[in-house]
């Protein structure tokens, strides 16, 4: 037949059927022509019948949809059964008060719960050196304690009563306790009316309750099965908090929005389960996306739809978790913390409220400033004055002067206010913990072709070298076998020991040399992996859509490397005299032990994408672009070497022939009179490397002087200085390391990986201090030409060094002994500084509306901004709150 058809079918049992399809007719050679010849108005008669029949068709099939209404009705019936019978029993504490791991008291029924928090308010009193209460704050409540997951009805309580005597405090607790005992004499009481329906599930109370002034339920008579439903497939919805859709970015792109629903908290196998519904296996990872969210709306949950298509599976699994602990005030108080102005802004910020909740008073009944006036006036007892007094007072401006002043907001969820509790940072910017690490992708079906491919893998990559050598090496990837994190490890270091021996191939490792001129921020085991498998510019491949707006080819395969996965243990060791430093003795002279949290370092394997395997936005220019192009250019790069140098550098006439050398004795490097700019700043490269490496104390005993053989030495200096000078796009073509596979021979595993990691060690060093170095002077010279005021940016370098550092507050680290040391940042950005600038300005544009050219993150709690100001320069800390100034971060080191 002369068309083609397009369908929408699309069944979601119990739910939905749609039986969509589209018909296009394709134009091929004299397919008309039979009916062309035929008179019009035969045609129109044919035409008639063929829709009278189009209509038959049609009817028979609306039929057939009544029958499907019916038959998915019965569907439904069972799924909400299957609802009710699953429902589990309710958790309670037996009338017997209990004390929970955040000082929380609760004792609980299966109808009834009650609940009460006191917290201290304190000041530091000066006389006393030590922090002293000055009032008592109660948090107390009676709720239902249904198994409902649809919430719990609040029958009694008050958020954050304030007391200034504590007898004062513990009187009027007891007087709420010994008032709601009633509720507390029975495991299962009956269920006043107005409660009824929090203890039904879908219309019908939950086993083993009875409802005031109502007849105990009679048991009913099972219903009789049906031999066939035709959905033998149960779905487990046991605790879901949320549920997120799981999309297929390329089926997308094709016409296809479906997804699958997938219920949080999840497990990997739920997880692969929905990934292998719409398509997406470790071959394809990059269409793998978030496209929704939805939750109970009985339990809802206000998290921002752009907030969570943004997150992590990892995050989002962790949080359903975290969430589980919240009770129904506390969700509340969530939602209305998510929807106030400047709230929450991420995931991670998001769990750490489950650890903070305390840092938030939530009054859910008031909604404007009548209500608040009313709320603090009438209903509080914060305000103590005759009644009297109190009619004459405005309600909403009483309200509005309360809310200024203790800057509260008004959310769809109620008033919201901060309580004056520090907020502790748990987990933002922390590893997901290892339990709730669900993220990884199913392995496809591979058939013995593919197979054959794997094994051919290596044998490829090298053909392909040898057909065109002069081409970079095509991207071949690792293919792993094993399914487990830890079987994956012990496979990839496999073939990480045999990439070490294959590098000293002459050819094989000038290529490591420049893959580590690239990657110089990467680990050893990395630099070597990515130049194994062909690697040239790797990232994640959401990186390379979110930063550079460029998607990774369909069935490419990707790049393995590996990553830290630490993870924490709870250990008993030695408790610790914080004046002493020496271990604590209890009365019987034994060690006083106490459990600490350990973190124990560890790694996993994760697939990374090389830009050959990537398309979309055109990508800058790849080529290091050619240094020392003009004088200043070298004035300052060689500028940068002598604040780089150990030792001090200069020209002399040298007449060995060497163009320059390093002095053991004087402790100095010497570079020869004449040789041109570019071998200068190449020999000055090479001596530094070696009075890096090389340098001993000539005064100590031989055997301290800790020598290295002069071949040795050779090969790392050399080794260095190419992949600086690889890494700045000077010309190495005049360097030769045919000599590496001789010197090599013979040698152990562990001496070759502890020669590379020296070299790589090395020129990392160099390579970061030679870049801030020069990047500091040229805009310096940038800025003095200019002549005017100039501000610049300093963030903190990466790496695990600067961990402990990051987005830190400024007071936190002088608790912890840390100090703003300069070494430790990167200069990321200068420009002009405006007579109206100020350093809000400055935080403002450089979190909202970045400049083109800026290459840093957002302007964050722990960079520097320096202000260069009249000649003169101060550098300021950015704290959670405005800003700190940090001369110390100014100062030589």
């Amino acid at each position: 037949m002369p068309y083609s058809s397009y369908d929408h079918d699309k069944l979601e049992a119990a739910e939905t059927m749609r039986i969509e399809r589209r018909i296009y007719f394709e134009a091929k050679d004299r397919e008309i022509a039979p009916y062309a010849s035929l008179p019009i108005a035969q045609l129109l008669s044919m035409r008639s019948e063929s829709a009278a029949a189009e209509q038959a068709i049609f009817d028979d099939l609306k039929e057939r949809a009544a029958a499907w209404e019916e038959q998915a009705g019965r569907t439904l019936l069972l799924d909400k059964t299957l609802e009710y019978v699953r429902t589990p029993h309710v958790q309670h504490t037996a009338n017997e008060w209990q004390t929970t791991e955040h000082n929380r008291h609760i004792r609980s029924n299966r109808v009834y719960q009650m609940n009460y928090h006191i917290y201290e308010n304190t000041r530091y009193d000066r006389e006393k050196q030590q922090s002293v209460p000055y009032s008592y704050s109660l948090t107390w409540g009676v709720y239902t304690n249904s198994p409902n997951r649809n919430g719990q009805a609040k029958i009694a309580g008050q958020d954050r009563k304030v007391f200034t005597d504590k007898a004062a405090m513990e009187k009027y607790l007891n007087g709420r306790i010994k008032a709601y005992d009633r509720l507390f004499t029975e495991i299962s009481p009956p269920i006043p009316q107005e409660y009824a329906d929090y203890f039904k599930v879908n219309g019908m109370l939950m086993p083993d309750y009875t409802i005031e002034g109502e007849e105990p339920p009679q048991q009913q008579q099972a219903a009789a099965i049906p031999e066939n439903t035709g959905q033998e497939k149960e779905r487990e919805h046991m605790s879901e908090q949320f549920s997120i859709m799981i999309g297929n970015r390329s089926r997308f792109d094709a016409g296809d929005p479906g997804g699958y629903w997938l219920d949080m908290p999840a497990t990997k196998e739920q997880l692969h389960e929905a990934m292998r519904n719409v398509g997406i296996t470790a071959d394809n990872p990059q269409d793998f996306s978030i496209r929704g969210y939805s939750d109970d709306p009985e339990k809802h949950i206000a998290l921002p739809y752009e907030m969570v298509c943004a997150a992590d599976v990892d995050e989002l699994n962790f949080l359903a978790a975290r969430l589980e602990q919240l009770d129904p005030a506390e969700v509340g108080k969530l939602n209305a913390a998510l929807q106030q102005k400047n709230g929450l802004a991420n995931i991670g910020q998001v769990i750490d409220f489950t650890y903070n909740v305390d840092f938030y008073v939530h009054i859910p009944e008031v909604h404007n400033y009548h209500d608040l006036g009313d709320y603090y006036l009438n209903q509080s007892g914060m305000v103590q004055m005759p009644e009297e007094w109190k009619g004459g007072i405005d309600l909403s401006t009483f309200g509005r002067n309360a809310a200024a002043q203790e800057k509260g907001a008004f959310t769809e969820y109620g008033y919201i206010v901060e309580s004056g509790d520090e907020w502790e940072r748990q987990f933002e910017g922390r590893e997901v913990p290892e339990e709730y690490r669900i993220m990884s992708y199913p392995q496809p079906e591979r058939g013995e072709q593919d197979k054959a491919y794997m094994d051919a893998a290596e044998t490829q990559q090298a053909d392909a070298q040898a057909a065109e050598p002069q081409q970079p090496r095509p991207v071949v990837p690792i293919i792993l076998t094993s399914e487990k994190p830890a079987e994956k490890v012990k496979e990839i270091t496999a073939r990480l020991e045999q990439g070490v021996q294959a590098i000293f191939d002459s050819d094989r490792y000038k290529e490591f040399l420049t893959a580590m001129s690239k990657f110089h921020d990467y680990s050893l085991n990395n630099t070597i992996l990515i130049a194994m498998q062909g690697g040239n510019l790797v990232m994640g491949f959401r990186q390379w859509e979110k930063e550079f707006d460029r998607h990774v080819k369909k069935g490419e395969k990707g790049i393995k490397i590996f990553a830290p996965a630490p993870y924490k243990v709870k250990k008993l060791v030695d408790k610790i005299d914080p004046e002493t430093r020496k271990p604590m003795l209890d009365r019987e002279g034994k060690v006083v032990k106490e459990e600490k949290e350990i973190t124990v370092p560890a790694f996993k394997v994760i697939t990374v994408f090389d830009i050959s395997q990537t398309e979309g936005k055109e990508f800058p220019d790849l080529s290091v672009k050619p240094l020392l192009a003009d004088v200043e250019q070298y004035e300052d790069f060689f500028a940068a070497l002598e604040k780089a140098s150990p030792v001090p550098i200069a020209f002399e006439q040298i007449t060995n022939g060497a163009n320059g050398y390093f002095s053991l004795t004087d402790k100095r490097i010497a570079i020869k009179e004449g040789v041109s700019e570019l071998q200068a700043v190449k020999t000055a490269i090479h001596e530094i490397a070696h009075a890096k490496l090389h340098d001993v104390d000539l005064n100590a005993p031989p055997e301290q002087q800790n020598r290295v053989d002069r071949h040795t030495c050779e090969v790392e200096a050399e080794s260095v200085a190419y992949t600086v000078c690889q890494h700045f796009g000077l010309d190495t073509s005049d360097y030769s390391f045919g000599y590496v596979a001789g010197w090599s021979s013979g040698k152990e595993m562990t001496e070759l990986k502890a020669s590379l990691e020296t070299i790589q060690t090395t020129a990392k060093e160099l390579i970061t201090e030679i870049e801030g170095h020069f990047t500091e002077l040229q805009q310096q010279r940038q800025a003095e030409q200019e002549q005017g005021d100039t501000f610049s940016i300093y963030q903190l370098k990466r790496g695990d060094e600067t961990r402990d550092l990051r987005f830190e507050p400024y007071d936190r680290l002088q608790a912890a002994g840390l100090t703003i040391d300069r070494v430790n940042y990167e200069l990321v950005y200068t420009a002009p500084l405006t007579k109206d600038m100020t350093l809000g300005d400055i935080w403002e544009r450089f979190n909202i509306d970045h400049p083109a050219d800026f290459k840093g993150h957002s302007l964050s709690v722990s960079d520097i901004v320096v202000l260069h100001q009249n000649d003169e320069d101060t550098a300021h800390y950015v704290d959670s709150i405005g800003f700190q100034q940090v001369p110390e971060f100014l100062q030589e080191q």
